[in-house]
């Protein structure tokens, strides 16, 4: 029989698995049919213009239209990778497949599988440098 204490360790931990995959509200990108997010790589070296295919983010594969714009260098940046994860489950996901019209990139069927939050990391390249840039979805 759980002492006190054990069930006390135990909501604590409760608590702390369900904080990883609920964050702040306004830590979330605004991602939908009608809403573009922007952002910058974490050390500066392109701007990330991340639209969805589709009216609005929704549990299982999603299409995504990702535009990279070089910040430091006239070079076109390459979009690598398109990866998600639940740290709290361990859940991965990987974009199945990326085409590159120019600057302009479609990650094809992102597969978010389960509701709640999801860290969403872009992995770029610009000549000899790579650089992610990073931002969360909250999947209903």
């Amino acid at each position: 029989m759980p002492t006190l204490r054990g069930f006390s360790s135990l909501t604590i931990l409760s608590f702390t698995l369900l904080a990883g995959c609920v964050a702040a509200p306004d830590d979330v990108a605004m991602l939908d049919g009608a809403h573009t997010l922007s952002r910058d790589s974490q050390h500066g070296l392109v701007e990330a213009s991340v639209s969805l295919e589709g009216a609005k983010i929704s549990r299982g594969p999603n299409d995504f239209s990702i535009t990279l714009r070089a910040l430091t260098d006239a070079s076109a940046p390459t979009l690598l990778s398109v990866d998600a994860s639940m740290a709290a489950h361990g859940h991965r996901a990987s974009a199945a497949n990326i085409v590159s019209d120019g600057p302009t990139f479609r990650a094809l069927d992102l597969d978010l599988f389960m509701s709640g939050r999801w860290q969403v990391v872009l992995g770029v390249e610009l000549e000899a440098s790579s650089d992610l840039v990073e931002f969360a979805l909250d999947v209903p």
